[in-house]
């Protein structure tokens, strides 16, 4: 049997012992290549070439190549293409923003990773439960999982400005994982999912800016009506973030809050143009 007859036997015998079928390799790779162009790995401002090289390698490791970075450190130089090893041209093809908004912006869904839960009270994800809700949605729409700053993660306003959130549990939380081995974990975790996507996810969801439109919104029109919770505003909005980000809004969703709201607006202004024309009466 030749090298190349035995290379084919070896796959069919893969194959089986998969249980997929040529068919199912070939759907597979398609969803792959379709995901992988929309799938994007966001790194806030992080601080060591190396581990931008090494996040660029565990990237190429499980199939991916969408880098983005926020004010990184200077790349061009021997330790990131080091730790890279082969996978420079990822981080040469990087898009580079100077703010975590517009790095997210045109997004669908954002997920915000970090190594601890913090004090909010919206559910944490691990990465195989966050895996399928992603891989879905990227299936169709650009996606992002955003990774924080080596010393202390993302600022409480960067999560609170993510649909969804995700940790990796450990068995204690010192040492905590570095960024590479974060990127690492959260790849391979979607490369070993990718299988069981659900393509068809056509809903034209809301992007990331539309979303904080919406937020400004609310709080205009919060303003409007001197609405002062019991908790405070920021706690009401964010209770609105969790509950939006959670159901991943379409469009058309968000542009239904805005006309709720619109409507609210126009009432309250005329109420107020009523009680000035009654003023006025009163007074002559």
């Amino acid at each position: 049997m030749s090298n190349a007859e035995v290379s084919n036997f070896e796959n069919r015998k893969s194959d089986v012992e998969c249980g997929w079928s040529m068919k199912q390799r070939i759907q597979l790779t398609q969803t792959f290549e379709q995901i992988r162009q929309n799938l994007h790995f966001v790194l806030v401002e992080p601080e060591s070439p190396g581990n931008v090289g090494a996040a660029s390698r565990a990237l190429r490791t499980s199939g991916f190549e969408k880098l983005i970075l926020v004010n990184p450190c200077p790349l061009d130089n021997d330790e990131a293409r080091m730790m890279a090893h082969r996978s420079y041209d990822i981080i040469e093809k990087a898009q580079i923003f100077d703010s975590f908004d517009k790095s997210v912006a045109g997004m669908r869904l954002v997920v915000a990773t970090t190594m601890r839960k913090r004090h909010f009270k919206f559910p944490f994800f691990t990465p195989q439960e966050i895996s399928q809700k992603l891989l879905d949605v990227a299936f169709e729409h650009p996606v992002a999982v955003v990774f924080g700053r080596e010393k202390n993660g993302l600022t409480n306003e960067e999560i609170l400005k993510c649909h969804l959130h995700s940790t990796i549990p450990t068995a204690t939380q010192n040492p905590a994982l570095n960024l590479a081995q974060a990127v690492m974990i959260y790849a391979h975790t979607f490369f070993m999912n990718m299988n069981k996507v659900e393509s068809g996810y056509s809903y034209r969801l809301a992007t990331q800016y539309e979303l904080e439109k919406f937020y400004e919104h609310l709080q205009s029109a919060l303003d409007l009506v001197h609405f002062v919770p019991r908790d405070g505003i920021d706690n009401f909005i964010t209770r609105f973030r969790r509950l939006i980000g959670r159901s991943m809004a379409e469009k058309r969703d968000v542009r239904l809050l805005h006309k709720l709201l619109q409507i609210f607006e126009t009432r309250i202004q005329r109420l107020e143009e009523l009680v000035t024309e009654r003023d006025k009466k009163d007074i002559y």
